[in-house]
């Protein structure tokens, strides 16, 4: 494997037409926790988490053979230690030495959760305080409403 694509800041992935990992590059060991002896020879679908696995032969299957790719699939892959990484998959098939064969790019994911569970934190954060204002905004009318019966004269708006 090229030295520059073995060091990728993704992962990738080399799968033959019985979806056996033939390649796959130094980033993707380094985030699953595996050498590389571990994972070639093995299923690609063996990475997957359970559920991954079927969206995998529910949708990626037919996609990769009717297309020839597939552009960000979301699939959560199994680490070494148990714990859950989730990627965008892009994949494209081509035939190669008489077979298919399909490369797959693995983007983790896991920042892109984070920022998005903190840009939903500053919304919440910017409603409740939108809805404090309009609470504040209203009790402030009734003060002034009340003010202006008190002193005779009409509302002030």
């Amino acid at each position: 494997m090229d030295e520059q694509l073995d060091r990728a800041p993704c992962g990738y992935v080399l799968m033959d037409d019985n979806r056996d990992v033939r390649e796959v590059n130094a980033t993707l060991c380094r985030l699953l926790g595996y050498e590389k002896q571990g994972i070639c020879g093995s299923s690609f679908e063996s990475l997957l988490t359970r559920s991954s696995q079927v969206f995998f032969q529910l949708y990626f299957l037919p996609l990769i053979k009717l297309n020839r790719s597939v552009e960000e699939m979301y699939l959560t892959l199994k680490t070494s230690s148990g714990r859950v990484l989730p990627v965008l998959l892009n994949a494209s098939g081509a035939e190669r030495d008489g077979g298919w064969v399909y490369d797959f790019i693995l983007m983790p994911v896991c920042r892109r959760m984070d920022y998005e569970q903190q840009i939903q934190q500053a919304e919440n954060a910017s409603r409740q305080a939108r809805e404090e204002l309009e609470r504040i905004e209203k009790l402030l009318k009734l003060k002034r409403d009340e003010l202006a019966r008190i002193q005779g004269s009409t509302p002030v708006e």
